[in-house]
């Protein structure tokens, strides 16, 4: 007799003496216990099938297991940087410029003026805006607003560019 049967043939036999001993020291709701034990036997059955069952079926892995780990590993690596994909991005949408470049060319502005000049970008903004270029000022101001349209086109990379210089400047 293999594990599976003898497994089940041991819970079975514990939940019928379970039962039989609840049925002989009880004197009410049989019909109650009967369906809890057709029910008990009935789930031991069920779990005795399906391991019988996973312990026959072929081990190999099928096309839709092939497919489903295919999907789950990592994609490979591009080697293109999240800046560069963010540069890219942000000349589709301004949104992209406004929510994801602009916050990395605040800091770059907000570190180069305090430790070039002591200026806080956002405390003394009127000394900042004199030490920043025109075009850097306008994305990295402190007041600036969201874009109404969020699916408005970015600025294109010659304007990035130009702005990267006006920081480097600083």
């Amino acid at each position: 007799m293999n594990r599976i049967a003898w497994r089940a043939l041991k819970v079975g036999t514990t939940v019928s003496v379970t039962a039989a001993v609840v049925a002989l020291t009880t004197s009410g709701s049989h019909a109650i216990l009967l369906d809890v034990y057709l029910l008990s036997i009935g789930g031991v059955l069920l779990l005795a099938l399906v391991r019988t069952t996973r312990a026959h079926v072929d081990t190999r892995s099928s096309e839709l297991d092939r497919a489903l780990a295919a999907m789950r590993r990592a994609p490979a690596d591009s080697g293109e940087p999240t800046l560069v994909r963010d540069v890219e991005l942000s000349t589709f949408t301004s949104f992209h410029l406004h929510a994801r470049l602009r916050p990395l060319l605040r800091q770059v502005a907000s570190h180069r003026l305090w430790s070039r000049y002591g200026v806080e970008l956002d405390a003394e903004p009127a000394r900042a805006r004199e030490l920043v270029g025109s075009a850097a000022w306008d994305l990295v101001r402190p007041d600036r607003p969201p874009p109404d349209d969020r699916l408005a086109r970015g600025p294109a990379v010659s304007e990035l560019a130009r702005v990267v210089e006006q920081l480097e400047q600083i």
